[in-house]
């Protein structure tokens, strides 16, 4: 399966604990393009353009789970919706 590497961006998110650092990966798989989205190297999760949650790394520790929320979740997504 071919994947191209678009683009990276880095975001951060402001939490209960103060702020994080994520970096947001663009990926095209072809027949998709996709958005990954790392905290410190640990994959969390992948959205599609329009937002869905393709894929969740449910094994992630506790404090990576808090990008989970709805409130973080839309962060990425306005995002996401921005550059397209």
């Amino acid at each position: 399966m071919y994947m191209e590497k678009l683009k990276s961006e880095s975001i951060t998110i402001k939490g209960a604990d103060g702020t994080e650092d994520f970096i947001l990966q663009e990926k095209d798989h072809g027949d998709m393009v996709v958005y990954d989205i790392y905290r410190k190297d640990h994959y969390l999760l992948t959205l599609s353009k329009d937002g869905s949650i393709l894929f969740m790394n449910f094994d992630a520790d506790e404090k990576d789970k808090e990008i989970f929320k709805l409130s973080h979740l839309n962060t990425f997504v306005e995002r996401i919706q921005a550059v397209g």
